[in-house]
């Protein structure tokens, strides 16, 4: 979701940065993906779990940095201007499906003239990511980014009898949407109806044949609450994701529905021209009264380990919108109708927590005389953290929930779905890795962090019809600059070749006796000549290579990015290779470069078969690489490095350069190598 900063201020003071503003929230548990700058306005891209609805709004995020900053939250005020003629005399509401809806308000404007908005209000909107569409429909987008709640406006004049009916579909009733679509209904699906036919999908998206259009006088705005289960049934059924059905799925605040009304005329009366009828029409069947909930503060130090005030508590607490009640040793919460994810103790606890920062517990050592059994693969699990971090790895730890069509795309095997997912964005438990990496990988860029090499150890979660297996992987993702430029070396970015070296260092800790890197069958997010199957002990291993330009474009990745998967079940199998120590040689190696022609099919692995145990042969390694109009068709250059050493004896240069003459006539004789002239 986009929020504006300037908005944000309108409610609440901020001094601080936009970084420092991003920090604190995340920190809070509203985790800033982002920040956008457009001009003089700073957008933040926050990612809003979908226990948290409160949050999808620009006052809901304001106050929760009032909570956090310990400032004053102005609450908008509304400055309406009323007819004398009430909005129950040219309307009317009722609702039969009260299940289904708790609540419906309406209120009435009359002599509206349809317009465009003005130009910051339209400015707010387009930087939101909403497309302006005139003044009366503007108005309902800005007060939902403004509230959080949804509205809707009807032309009253489109309304048979002026009646508003909030009702189940009828069978095989049809509806045509805003979008143009029609829709064919069922009873399973909850309508707002007048007295002849289905006018909007309630919760979801209005219908055609009353919307707002330039003949527009009289309109009708509408607030309600609708049951979260009904209107995600209806959005799915008919794959309808709309800003409105998204804040509803979750459950919208019951008490918002007459003040979000409020709203919509106060801002009606700043940029448009015409009335506002006198009164709202508040049909609110389902009526209940907000919980309390008992609180003892020392279960607070209790939980967190640590001291926190009972003013700062109570500071806290009332800042977030709860009713506090000191009684003693245990004190009543009244909860708060926007919170619907409170629902006992513990969840106070950890409001507390959050807003007073997990940041500043203190970290204790817990007391414990218990034994504890090492887990299998310890060993090889914590030398595989320490290698990859001595290369220059950062850890990130992510969610094992992925969506569907990331787990077609970069699976392998069947994902295992869940059966009630929070979001369409957790949809089964994921079968790779890579689409977790891929996303760290953007929000470091989004962050201004160039030069990044990540590293994730978990598990994935698969099923063959019959079983489930929940095998350990290991994923890599760099990017940027893998050495930088200094006054004696010129700066390199990240390539294959550095990746595929990181992957080979971590392999040779292990009893890999037999590693090749195959240059075919890499999956198809991978980008084609620049990605391999690692093939260990005769085995598949993994894959590693750069990731294709497309899967990366789709994430909003601009630059290249490399990444590599490992089956770490398979690796820590074979185990690690035993530490072997032998007398450093008392001569130093005599070292020869080869400029060679290779046909495209020959890769180094196939080089160092060829070459085999050459006498007193003890290092080959690749340079350099050269493609380009000087190399042949059909063929690429690489420049090789052979190192021979004897124990106890330097090699004369006769004895060096037969090596070198057999080495090239072999690689000639077996693999159709040229040495450049």
């Amino acid at each position: 979701m986009e929020i504006l900063l300037s908005w944000l201020r309108d409610f609440v003071d901020i001094p601080e940065s936009p970084t420092e503003v991003a920090e604190a929230l995340t920190l809070a548990g509203l985790a800033v993906d982002a920040i956008r700058k457009e001009g003089n306005e700073h957008i933040f891209e926050l990612d809003i779990t979908a226990n948290r609805p409160d949050a999808l709004s620009h006052l809901g995020v304001a106050r929760e940095i009032s909570a956090i900053y310990d400032r004053s939250l102005r609450m908008p005020a509304s400055k309406i201007s009323t007819t004398d003629e009430l909005s129950s005399s040219r309307a009317s509401v009722e609702i039969l499906a009260t299940e289904l809806c708790s609540r419906y308000s309406a209120r009435v404007l009359s002599n509206v003239v349809i317009k465009p908005s003005p130009d910051w209000l339209r400015r707010r909107l387009e930087l939101c990511g909403i497309r302006p569409i005139n003044n009366i429909a503007d108005l309902t987008n800005y007060v939902l980014l403004e509230t959080g709640h949804p509205t809707h406006a009807f032309d009253l004049d489109l309304l048979k009898q002026a009646k508003i009916v909030v009702r189940t579909a009828k069978s095989e009733e049809t509806l045509q949407t805003l979008d143009g679509m029609l829709h064919n209904l069922t009873t399973d699906h909850l309508v707002i109806a007048d007295m002849e036919r289905s006018v909007a999908l309630a919760g979801v998206m209005g219908g055609l044949e009353t919307e707002i259009s330039r003949s527009t006088r009289n309109v009708l705005l509408e607030a309600a609450w609708f049951d979260p289960g009904s209107i995600r049934r209806t959005s799915r059924r008919f794959g309808m994701h709309t800003e409105a059905s998204h804040r509803f799925e979750r459950g919208a605040d019951i008490e918002a529905t007459v003040w979000a009304l409020e709203r919509l005329a106060h801002w009606f009366g700043q940029v448009s021209s015409g009335d506002v009828l006198e009164g709202v029409i508040d049909n609110h069947p389902g009526q209940t009264d907000r919980a309390w909930i008992d609180l003892r503060p020392t279960q607070i130090s209790r939980v967190l380990g640590t001291d926190v005030s009972r003013v700062e508590v109570e500071r806290i607490l009332t800042a977030l919108g709860f009713t506090v009640n000191q009684t003693g040793e245990t004190w009543k919460i009244k909860l708060s109708s926007h919170r619907l994810d409170i629902e006992r103790e513990i969840d106070l606890v950890e409001e507390v927590a959050r807003i007073h920062g997990y940041h500043h517990v203190p970290k204790t050592l817990p007391f414990s005389t218990a034994t504890v059994q090492q887990p299998p693969n310890t060993k090889e699990e914590a030398r595989t953290r320490e290698l990859l971090r001595a290369l220059g790895y950062d850890e990130t730890i992510a969610y094992s929930f992925i969506r569907k069509e990331e787990a077609t795309q970069f699976g392998r095997e069947e994902a295992v779905e869940i059966r009630n997912p929070v979001s369409e964005l957790w949809a089964v438990m994921r079968n790779t890795a890579m689409p977790t990496m891929i996303q760290a990988l953007g929000w470091n860029l989004n962050r201004n962090e160039p030069d990044i090499k990540l590293m994730e150890i978990g598990r994935l979660y698969m099923s063959d019809g019959s079983s489930f297996q929940e095998p350990k992987t290991l994923v890599l993702g760099a990017c940027g600059m893998a050495r930088r430029s200094t006054p004696s070396n010129t700066g390199k970015e990240v390539d294959f070749y550095d990746l595929k070296s990181d992957v080979e260092c971590l392999l040779s800790d292990f009893q890999v006796e037999q590693l090749s890197f195959e240059a075919t069958a890499a999956p198809d997010y991978y980008q084609r000549e620049q990605s391999a199957r690692i093939v260990a002990n005769r085995k598949t291993l993994g894959y590693l290579g750069m990731l294709d330009v497309k899967v990366a474009a789709a994430h909003k990745i601009k630059c290249p990015i490399f990444v590599a998967e490992i089956d770490l079940d398979s690796l820590w199998n074979i185990g690690l290779r035993k530490q072997v120590f032998q007398t450093v040689p008392k001569v130093p190696a005599s070292h020869r470069d080869f400029s060679l022609l290779i046909p495209k099919a020959v890769s180094f692995a196939d080089i160092c078969d060829a070459v085999g145990q050459q006498k007193f042969l003890v290092r080959l390694e690749p340079i350099e690489i050269f493609h380009g109009d000087q190399v042949l068709e059909g063929f690429y250059g690489l420049l090789i490095r052979a190192a021979w050493q004897k124990d106890y004896e330097t090699l004369t240069d006769g004895e060096i350069n037969e090596y070198a003459t057999s080495l090239v006539e072999n690689l000639s004789k077996t693999l159709g190598v040229q040495q450049r002239s």
